[in-house]
């Protein structure tokens, strides 16, 4: 899910969506995840639609989550990927934001799996009012990921999982992110993004006081998981069309098959704003 303010009329979900699904703009992703919101309660799926991230399957022995999925766990893959991004640290007795928290599935288990205080931040009202209904444990904001409704040094974690894609300005919101950001602070990014923007994004960290513990291309593990989808994803979105099947990364769709060309590269950073870092300008 996304956070930034990035509009069309009409009743189809593709409507809101460039066909190249990164060139759509704030305003109709806005748009597509306010009527997605509406599509999700009138097909019965609002209450276990928790997540909407891509999933993470193991292909191998290099996986980094400490944490165990119960057998029968809905969304299992999507809430892998989650754990997968926070590997194993200890997040208790930290402030905690999810900035892009969709449908409050990441925020509502990072408050379920620690003693935290978690925030939620969501470009969509309508997203952001169902998560105030659904996760009691969790403080959800509307707000924008390049104007975040948060202060200086806020914030001890900020997690952004498969959001940033669809930011106008990236170093902007890498800027939001430094600016909340307490000493010590985590940031931890996963996303699909093209190889030059990650360089960018390492780069852009690295002059903001970042250091970067970890950085892991999980694109197989992802495409593993897209590879999963059932075909009920039609009776859930109400939408057939090919820009949905792009925005859900279907097998065939174009960004699956950028991703399966390494044209994007699906990643996991975790960095720590070092403890005396000054902003390079």
């Amino acid at each position: 899910m996304h956070a930034e303010s990035k509009s069309n009329s009409g009743d189809a979900l593709s409507a809101h969506l460039a066909d190249d699904l990164m060139s759509t703009t704030a305003v109709e992703w806005r748009s597509f995840y306010d009527l997605l919101s509406r599509r999700l309660e009138t097909a019965g799926w609002a209450e276990v639609s928790y997540f909407l991230n891509y999933g993470y399957v193991p292909t191998d022995s290099n996986n980094e989550s400490s944490h165990v999925i119960r057998e029968g766990t809905f969304n299992s893959n999507s809430v892998r990927l989650v754990f997968e991004v926070i590997g194993s640290l200890d997040l208790n007795d930290r402030t905690i934001v999810d900035i892009g928290c969709g449908r409050g599935g990441t925020a509502a288990l990072v408050a379920e799996k620690f003693s935290a205080q978690v925030i939620g931040i969501d470009m969509s009202a309508e997203a952001i009012a169902f998560c105030r209904r659904t996760h009691p444990l969790v403080d959800f904001r509307v707000g924008d990921a390049l104007n975040l409704p948060l202060g200086e040094a806020a914030c001890d974690v900020i997690i952004n999982l498969e959001s940033s894609h669809s930011y106008s300005n990236l170093a902007k919101f890498l800027s939001e992110v430094r600016r909340i950001s307490r000493p010590g602070a985590w940031f931890l990014h996963a996303d699909l993004l093209g190889v030059e923007d990650w360089d960018q994004v390492r780069m852009r960290l690295k002059g903001l006081g970042f250091s970067t513990e970890s950085d892991r291309d999980i694109t197989a593990n992802v495409l593993a998981a897209r590879d999963q989808v059932t075909g009920s994803w039609e009776q859930v979105f109400g939408d057939g069309g090919a820009r949905v099947a792009n925005f859900l990364a279907l097998p065939g769709s174009s960004i699956y098959e950028q991703l399966r060309a390494r044209t994007w590269e699906y990643r996991i950073i975790r960095s720590q704003l070092r403890t005396s870092a000054t902003l390079d300008r």
